[in-house]
């Protein structure tokens, strides 16, 4: 007898989306029919006992990471789905699709839908590939998180104005240019924001509306939005930007985990929706925007027992002056684990070259505040 999880994604692939969203979308020509048929075919289970590993960015290998820029730039270059399959889905953070995204206790769950379909997408270009999660928590212990290697061409690419270096490079966006400011407004994550989202047992306890702000966990990735800057600081152009599925990865892993601690403390995750939400588009029986998804369903265990699993973030190999990666190095004064740095340029012309292991001192909408 099939189970229910795979009866569930079945229906998800037979039914296209609500025909009221998709007449809505449609009349403004933000959806189209092909697309629609495209993204239905995006919803499916893999097989049995095949979960795949989000592992941190850093942690990849070189043929991992190279992999993973190499679906998105193919996935920006297909045309087929105009104005290209990568813009198209990221249209879908914006429209009506997403509106109830933010702002109350299902936006973990239908970020969680959406980076599934991102992945299998991904997958139609590279098989194997797996979103990488970005551990800004590690680049927040450097003296300077602008020289992070995050920025370099070997991963996300510039970090200042127009992004002309790295896969991402000359990247266009309906916002223009793909731009960036990273470290002008907000901040990072610490470790400590994770300490203090994991010591909540209850999911109404770090979403909105009722989350205090220290353990609010939408309110904490906001933050690091505004940190990126430019289309990575508002809602209807941030997931033009590669370093959104990574931010967002990274938000979904840290929710797992928060999942994880409350089955140990006895608490099914997947019946604990807040009773108070806010805004109706949070209401648990409401359509998620994504396929034939209820909101509710954004906190079925079903995608972390069928679909992913999420690496554990590095910490300092015993033995080692690393942390698992050749891009993190381990500072065994207090165990933290550090991404390697660039080149800092201390006056016009001038840049100091140094190797990215050292480290100075160490041996429209705007994302709400």
């Amino acid at each position: 007898m099939p189970s229910l999880y795979k009866i569930l994604f079945l229906l998800l692939g037979l039914f296209p989306l609500c025909r009221l969203q998709f007449r809505s979308t449609n009349s403004n020509n933000n959806l189209n029919a092909r697309f629609v048929q495209w993204m239905n075919g995006l919803f499916y289970l893999p097989p049995d006992g095949q979960l795949r590993v989000r592992k941190e960015y850093r942690t990849l290998t070189d043929t991992e990471r190279n992999d993973f820029h190499r679906a998105l730039v193919l996935l920006k270059r297909d045309r087929s789905i105009l104005p290209n399959k990568y813009d198209a889905l990221a249209s879908l953070h914006h429209l009506n699709t997403a509106a109830g995204a933010h702002g109350g206790p299902n936006f973990p769950g239908w970020h969680r839908v959406y980076l599934v379909l991102i992945e299998n997408a991904l997958r139609e270009k590279v098989p194997n590939v797996t979103l990488p999660y970005w551990d800004n928590t590690l680049d927040a212990n450097l003296p300077d998180p602008r020289l992070s290697i995050t920025w370099s061409p070997l991963f996300l690419g510039s970090s200042t104005g127009v992004v002309r270096t790295g896969p991402f490079a000359g990247w266009n966006t309906p916002y223009g240019a793909l731009r960036r400011n990273v470290g002008s407004d907000r901040r990072l994550m610490s470790s400590t924001d994770l300490g203090l989202i994991l010591s909540r047992r209850w999911l109404w306890e770090i979403t909105n509306p009722s989350a205090s702000d220290q353990y609010n966990i939408e309110l904490l990735h906001n933050h690091v939005h505004v940190y990126v800057g430019e289309q990575m600081s508002r809602i209807e152009s941030a997931s033009y930007d590669p370093a959104f599925f990574t931010h967002h990865t990274f938000i979904d892993c840290l929710w797992e985990e928060f999942r994880e601690r409350q089955r140990q403390r006895g608490i099914n995750p997947g019946r604990d929706y807040p009773r108070i939400v806010g805004d109706n588009q949070h209401q648990p029986l409401v359509p998620m925007g994504l396929g034939r998804l209820l909101v509710i369903d954004g906190i079925n265990d079903i995608f972390t027992r069928r679909i992913y699993k999420c690496e554990k973030r590095p910490t300092c190999v015993q033995g080692t002056n690393h942390c698992g990666s050749q891009y993190l190095r381990c500072n065994w004064n207090n165990r933290q684990c550090l991404p390697l740095i660039m080149g800092r340029t201390v006056a016009p012309q001038r840049t100091v070259r140094q190797q990215w292991w050292q480290r100075n001192g160490i041996a429209n909408q705007v994302f709400g505040k």
